[in-house]
């Protein structure tokens, strides 16, 4: 079984980037980072209560504060499963995010780069498992327009894409020539706890 603390910190490790405060007082820090910031981000959570196991057809049967039954069957890829009993508890928390970095010329490359991973309970503890995938595209800075406030941006391709910027922030110390890394990252995580 994860703890609640390493259930908490693994979502927030998968959806913290390593951003600087938005309004940067100096043109980059160290790693060529200019700005950086979180557009949009979501978190959903649930949890449900384990009612009935069986253990010979691998259903569960859960209910949910509201009242709500259902019968889950538990696929052979659900580790571990003989340590779930009626009374544990069953939560779930998908986190997805939307953040950017701006860079200075040189220090990334125009392109598209996905990476993720899973992580499960070690054998013998409660099922659990997390999952997470992050895509980061990366692009130039052709143009900036501040009548409205966008940005237009030339992908690895070399194709040009016009930007709206809601936020006239994200503009500051940027200048043409910049990278803009946008990060899409989404993670999933389920475990089974024992309730006290």
């Amino acid at each position: 079984m994860f703890s609640k603390l390493q259930f908490r910190n693994a979502l927030i490790a998968v959806c913290t980037f390593s951003l600087a405060a938005c309004s940067a007082t100096q043109r980059a820090d160290e790693s060529g980072i200019v700005q950086s910031g979180i557009l949009e981000e979501a978190t959903v959570e649930a949890v449900a209560s384990v009612t009935k196991v069986d253990k010979a057809t691998r259903d569960l049967t859960i209910s949910t504060s509201d009242g709500r039954t259902a019968v889950i069957k538990a696929g052979p890829e659900v580790k571990n499963f003989d340590q779930i009993d009626a009374g544990d508890q069953i939560r779930v928390v998908y986190v997805e995010s939307v953040a950017f970095d701006i860079r200075l010329p040189g220090t990334a490359t125009p392109g598209v780069t996905v990476s993720g991973g899973t992580e499960s309970a070690a054998a013998g503890k409660k099922p659990g498992a997390v999952g997470a995938r992050m895509i980061t595209i990366t692009a130039t800075i052709e143009a900036i327009d501040r009548n409205p406030d966008s940005v237009t941006l030339r992908g690895a391709n070399g194709e040009l894409r016009k930007i709206n910027v809601r936020n006239p922030k994200h503009l500051e110390n940027v200048k043409v020539g910049d990278l803009v890394e946008i990060i899409f990252a989404q993670a999933v995580a389920a475990v089974v706890e024992e309730t006290n």
